[in-house]
C-alpha cells in the first residue's frame, strides 16, 4: 500500500495546531504497519529553517499553472524524522513569517497560494513516480486535491486515479474564498454549484474535498456525529448527513515515542506510573517558572489553548471570579482575541500569587505545564478531538472539560466512589456546570489515595496512534483500486 499524505502544516516542521502533530505522528505508525509506504508533502515554510531543520534540494523542479499563470517549484525532501516528507518551495508564497497569515488577518492570497501548493502534490507525485494507491488529504488546504488528481493541474484530464480520503480537522475553518477566484483553479466550471463546492456564490474548499474525496473521515466518532447536525454543522450539516457510511470519525491518537514522561527530556523530571516522585519535581518547576508559590494542597490547573470563544475563554471569563473563590491556581499558555489578552493581564495583576499567563506559543512550555499541572482545563464549545487531554493523561494530569467531541470520546467521568474512570465533564455550557464539575475534582483532589489511583489509570489508559492507524488503513484498503494488504 503506497499513500500519500498531504498537508498543509507537520510536526515538527512547521504547526499552528492539532492538524500538524496528526500529520506528524499518524503517517509515522502507518509507516510501521507491514507492507506500507508513507510519503508527506508540505509546503517549505520560512518556519521549517527557525526550528532548525534543513531538508535538502533534490534537484526536481515541476511546473505549476495557476489560473494564466505559471509558476516553477522545486522540491526540497528531509528523511529524518522518518518516514520521507516531501517540501514544495516557492518563496514567494511560503518564505513567510506566518503559516495563513498575521494574528490579526490572514494573507489575502491564501486561496492563490494553497491551490499553487495542491497543484505542486499532483505534479510531484507524476514527476518522482510514485504510483500512489492512496492519497490522504487534511482540512481545506487539500480540500480541492481529489479533484486536481482527477482532472490534472492544467484541468484537462490525467492518466493516474489515486483514491483520495479528506480528513475534517475543524469543520469551523472552510477556506471560503470569492466565486470569482474559481478561474484560477483552471478546474472545469461544472463543479461551480450547490452540490459540488459552491457555497453561496463562494468557493468553499472544505465543501469540495467533502463532495470529491472518496471518503470523508473526522477526528473522533462523536464530531463525525454532532458536524451533521445545525449547531455543529457550520451550513454544511446537511450534505455530511447524506454521506452515510462514507462519513467515518476515527479518534486521534498519542505518538508514544514523543509523548513519554518516562523519557521526555524537555521536562525537568522523568516519571513513571511506578514512580511517581518526577511529578511533583515537574510540579515544582512549574510554580517556579510561572512565578506561582506552590503548596501542596493548592491543585495547578493547566489551560494551553487558543483564546477564543470556540476554546471556552467567553466561559472561563464568566466562571473566573468564582473559581478564584477556591484554593487554586491556573496557568494559561496561548494567544488568540485580544479581548482575551486584555482580560488575561487584568487577572494577573488581580490575583497574582494563584493565576499566572504566558501569551505565545511556546512548545517547550507546553511540556512544562502537561507535566506539571495536576489538573486541564478545556471547556470548549466544541473540540473536534482534542489531543491536549490525551498528553494529559499520559503525564498523569487529569482532564476536566466539556463533554462534547473527542473530549467526550477520550474521556471516562470519575464514577461516584472514585474507582473508574479517569477525568471530569460537564455537558451545559454554562458556568455553573463548570464550576460543579471542578467542585467534584477539588473534592477528590482532597484525597491523596484516591488522587493517585485516579492517576494511574489516567496513564495507563491505552491512547496511542496504533488502532486508529488500522482503522485508517482499512479504510484505504477498502477504496484502494487494489486491495495491497488484508484488512486488519
Amino acid at each position: 500500500m503506497k499513500i500519500v499524505y498531504a498537508a498543509s502544516e507537520i510536526n515538527p516542521f512547521a504547526s499552528t495546531g492539532g492538524l500538524a502533530d496528526v500529520a506528524g505522528s499518524l503517517p509515522r505508525a502507518l509507516a510501521h504497519e507491514p507492507g506500507v509506504e508513507v510519503w508527506r508533502v508540505m509546503p517549505l515554510y520560512h518556519l521549517v529553517a527557525e526550528r532548525g531543520f534543513h531538508p535538502r534540494d533534490t534537484g526536481v523542479r515541476i511546473e505549476v499553472p495557476v489560473g494564466f499563470r505559471t509558476y516553477a517549484a522545486e522540491i526540497w525532501v528531509a528523511d529524518d524524522p522518518a518516514p520521507t516528507t516531501y517540501f514544495i518551495r516557492r518563496d514567494e508564497f511560503f518564505d513567510r513569517s506566518h503559516l495563513y497569515g498575521a494574528p490579526e488577518k490572514d494573507y489575502d492570497d491564501n486561496f492563490e497560494r494553497f491551490v499553487f501548493f495542491q497543484k505542486a502534490v499532483v505534479a510531484l507525485i507524476d514527476a518522482l513516480e510514485l504510483k500512489a494507491d492512496v492519497v490522504h488529504c487534511n482540512d481545506w488546504q487539500t480540500g480541492l486535491l481529489p479533484l486536481f488528481l482527477r482532472h490534472g493541474v492544467r484541468g484537462m484530464g490525467r492518466e493516474a486515479r489515486e483514491r483520495t480520503v479528506f480528513t475534517i480537522h475543524n469543520l469551523a475553518f472552510q477556506g471560503i474564498f470569492p466565486g470569482s477566484a474559481y478561474s484560477i483553479t483552471n478546474l472545469p466550471f461544472l463543479y461551480f454549484h450547490m452540490d459540488g463546492f459552491e457555497f453561496y456564490g463562494n468557493v468553499s474548499c472544505m465543501k469540495a474535498g467533502i463532495t470529491s474525496a472518496d471518503c470523508v473521515t473526522t477526528v473522533s466518532r462523536a464530531y463525525a456525529r454532532e458536524i451533521q447536525t445545525e449547531a455543529f454543522g457550520c451550513g454544511l450539516h446537511g450534505l455530511l448527513s447524506r454521506l452515510g457510511p462514507k462519513l467515518v470519525g476515527i479518534q486521534n491518537g498519542v505518538d508514544y515515542a514523543d509523548w513519554d514522561p518516562g523519557t521526555d527530556q524537555q521536562i525537568t523530571a522523568r516519571f513513571e506510573p511506578s514512580k511517581l516522585e518526577g511529578k511533583q519535581a515537574c510540579r515544582l518547576n512549574l510554580a517556579h517558572l510561572m512565578g506561582l508559590p506552590l503548596k501542596a494542597e493548592r491543585p495547578i490547573l493547566g489551560m494551553i489553548t487558543r483564546l477564543t470563544d470556540q476554546k471556552g475563554m467567553d466561559l472561563l471569563a464568566e466562571a473566573m471570579p468564582e473559581i478564584m473563590k477556591r484554593d487554586v491556581s491556573l496557568v494559561i499558555l496561548g494567544l488568540g482575541m485580544q479581548k482575551y489578552h486584555d482580560l488575561c493581564r487584568q487577572w494577573a495583576q488581580k490575583w497574582p500569587d494563584r493565576f499566572a499567563v504566558k501569551l505565545d506559543y511556546d512548545t517547550p512550555l507546553a511540556r512544562k505545564i502537561i507535566a506539571g499541572s495536576d489538573m486541564l482545563l478545556m471547556p470548549s464549545k466544541f473540540e473536534p478531538s482534542g489531543l491536549s487531554q490525551l498528553y494529559a493523561m499520559r503525564y498523569g494530569t487529569i482532564p476536566l472539560v466539556t463533554a462534547v467531541g473527542g473530549l467526550d470520546d477520550t474521556i471516562e467521568q470519575v464514577s461516584s466512589d472514585g474507582t473508574k474512570g479517569t477525568g471530569f465533564k460537564f455537558s451545559v455550557y454554562k458556568p455553573a456546570a463548570m464550576l460543579a464539575s471542578l467542585d467534584q475534582a477539588l473534592g477528590w483532589f482532597c484525597k491523596a489515595g484516591m488522587w493517585q489511583s485516579l492517576m494511574l489509570r489516567a496513564m495507563q489508559q491505552d491512547v496511542s496512534w496504533t488502532k486508529s492507524a488500522r482503522e485508517y488503513l482499512n479504510i484505504y484498503n477498502q477504496i484502494a483500486p487494489k486491495k495491497a494488504l488484508p484488512q486488519t
